[in-house]
């Protein structure tokens, strides 16, 4: 939010291999593969509106004010028209992550049969009559494990289609101050951080106040069950 922008990164620089599986994978043996796996730069975000398990993965093994979370939540519309100006040398796609396959289904997605001798029907409704559309499709694929992130990905993918695996990152210019809707804080974050964070959000026209999420909080005193 300090530098203007925000980052895209390639599926497989993730700490997460499976996120890679598909992005990795040779695609010599499909119909109508050339030209319709490109690189991809891909960016994250959650349409839950409360997770806890989003406030502890954040701040798991970091010390000090990094281990304070900031959750915000932006507009949708405004944003993929920022992303998509001056970037005219990509093309800008966006989904839901697809967790309803299991870890079986997953390691077997790329073949016909399955070992027990069964056929693949996902096989064939992926990989038959292939194109960009299925090969996004894999590229949000992730296992069950992680259904809790409950996650929208948007994908940027270049005008370069030999450069898969050496993009890493990009930076995108993005006007904060248009796109922010509102930001929430840790709720173990002090005063004083909380008043650094209003001098950054000032610095960049952001006149938004951000608020304290009390995940464990009673919202009021002991209750009586009614008969």
């Amino acid at each position: 939010m300090a530098t203007n922008s925000i980052r895209f990164v390639e599926p497989d620089q993730w700490e997460d291999r499976y996120e890679s599986r598909f992005y990795n994978a040779s695609y010599a043996q499909v119909n109508n593969a050339a030209g319709n796996t490109p690189p991809v730069l891909a960016c994250c975000f959650s349409y839950a509106p409360v997770n806890e398990a989003a406030w502890k993965l954040y701040s798991h093994a970091k010390t000090g004010i990094g281990a304070r979370c900031v959750k915000i939540k932006i507009n949708k519309k405004a944003f993929r028209k920022q992303i998509v100006t001056g970037n005219s040398g990509y093309r800008l796609y966006e989904g839901v992550v697809n967790y309803s396959l299991d870890n079986y289904q997953i390691n077997h997605l790329h073949e016909q049969q399955y070992p027990n001798g069964g056929a693949n029907a996902l096989h064939d409704e992926l990989f038959v009559d292939f194109d960009l559309a299925s090969y996004l499709s894999l590229m949000l694929v992730k296992r069950q494990a992680f259904s809790h992130e409950q996650e929208l990905r948007y994908f940027m993918i270049p005008d370069l289609p030999d450069t898969k695996g050496t993009l890493e990152h990009e930076e995108f210019h993005v006007e904060w101050k248009d796109i922010l809707v509102d930001i929430v804080v840790d709720e173990h974050c002090t005063d004083t951080e909380m008043a650094m964070l209003i001098q950054v959000l000032e610095s960049k026209g952001i006149s938004i106040v951000p608020r304290r999420e009390f995940i464990y909080a009673m919202p009021d005193a002991p209750i009586i069950v009614e008969s």
